[in-house]
């Protein structure tokens, strides 16, 4: 029994001294996952829109590498695919936070499912930078911000922008500046989370200034044909079409309206007529259509940025970027790294912590804006773009001869609106 004890006092005491080692060679010498920083890209990466934000963030992640990282650190790049399905963007996000070990999470798109899976953030203090148009997308922070402050709008402006801008464009330069009295409105739109909020708006701007809604069609997501719809908004003697669509490809509609003669001009939000790609697509048939490039994403440079983002891009990938959520994205790593650098410069114990980078997040604001290629980027107080002719508004584009034209507001005007040669 002596020796047994004997040998239990020596096992626990080599158990001991190995568990020390162990402990202190942690401390001297760091993992090779402490000097990496891990960003993790989520989407639905089975379309062009998870796709762009995945390549924008790994060519930011590029040039920041080059750059010698973020204090010193290599930015590792990490992409989950949302399938636009909640139960699967839970488990994506989760993988990217709890197994990658992500410090921060760049991308969304699909702003219902963003929504479904926000709590994953709470519980875990991870910064989100997203994408996303619904205008509740950021509802959380203003209800419970303690818990949702780790989450910003660094995408697409709150869709309650595309209103006010649909409506500007509408108002003020056609029936405005053009006299054009269109005043009998159709609408085509996804019935979407977010264009359900933008409707919320936009209607009673409408009628409030005696336009008449005559059509308000929602459409599924699967929809190619849409010549019930735009014969039902010439038998209702529409003036103008406004479309609200994003997970609704626009590419049949204008073809349709191209080939069946409507002579309704189309005005709106169709994120698919961003896209460069879309004269091709289209056939040509897109021209003359009127759309506005969320948040100022389109492939017209208006300024240095934007000229060198373009010529990265093209550099790397070759031609434009493939979606508006690569101008998005692109810039939201750069946001994340100056943060952390001024934690850093400020004497922060931790620059990497969520709770010390919301705090400089928060420092982009309307007096301290960052230049991204999209304009001057600030957060307001519930962590939306700031929209704004100083800062990220919806440039009022047109398709003309293969070419987009910013055709309003007039400080950044590129032409002038002409219709279809067909409709003349």
């Amino acid at each position: 029994m002596k020796k047994l004890a004997i040998l239990l006092i020596f096992v626990l005491l080599l158990t001991g001294c190995a568990q020390k080692t162990v402990t202190e060679k942690t401390k001297v010498k760091p993992t090779a996952e402490e000097k990496v920083i891990k960003v993790g890209v989520i989407g639905p990466m089975n379309t062009v829109f998870g796709i762009a934000e995945k390549k924008a963030v790994e060519l930011a992640a590029k040039v920041i590498n080059e750059e010698g990282g973020i204090l010193g650190r290599k930015v590792v790049v990490i992409s989950a695919d949302t399938g636009m399905d909640q139960n699967k963007a839970a488990t994506a996000l989760r993988h990217l936070i709890q197994d990658e070990g992500c410090k921060v999470i760049i991308g969304g798109f699909a702003s219902g499912v963003t929504i479904a899976v926000q709590p994953i953030i709470a519980e875990t203090n991870t910064v989100w930078l997203a994408d996303g148009a619904a205008p509740s997308l950021t509802d959380c922070v203003v209800k419970d911000y303690k818990h949702y402050k780790y989450f910003f709008r660094a995408g697409t402006l709150n869709g309650t922008t595309f209103a006010y801008d649909i409506f500007d464009v509408l108002n003020n330069y056609f029936n405005g500046e053009l006299k054009k009295n269109w005043t009998r409105v159709a609408i085509i739109r996804d019935g979407a989370k977010w264009d359900n909020g933008v409707m919320k708006v936009l209607k009673p701007m409408l009628e409030k200034h005696g336009y008449k809604i005559v059509m308000d069609k929602a459409m599924s997501k699967e929809s190619e044909d849409f010549t019930s719809v735009l014969l039902e908004a010439k038998e209702k003697h529409a003036d103008v079409i406004i479309t609200l669509l994003a997970h609704v490809s626009g590419i049949p509609l204008v073809k349709q309206w191209a080939d069946m003669r409507i002579k309704i001009p189309i005005i709106g939000h169709d994120l698919s007529a961003i896209s460069p790609t879309a004269w091709n697509s289209s056939d040509g048939k897109i021209d003359g259509e009127v759309f506005i490039a969320t948040g100022g994403a389109i492939p017209v440079p208006l300024n240095d940025r934007a000229k060198w983002f373009l010529k990265l891009w093209k550099e790397e990938y070759g031609g434009y970027p493939d979606a508006n959520t690569a101008y998005d994205m692109f810039d939201a790593l750069f946001m994340y790294k100056w943060a952390v650098e001024q934690a850093k410069k400020a004497g922060e114990k931790d620059p990497f912590n969520s709770d010390v980078v919301v705090k400089y997040l928060e420092r982009i604001n309307a007096s301290n804006p960052f230049e991204t290629v999209r304009g001057n980027f600030a957060f307001t107080k519930r962590h939306d773009p700031l929209w704004g002719d100083k800062y990220i508004r919806n440039w009022v584009c047109q398709w003309q001869d293969g070419k987009i034209v910013i055709i309003w507001p007039k400080n950044v005007a590129t032409g002038e609106y002409r219709p279809p040669a067909w409709m003349s």
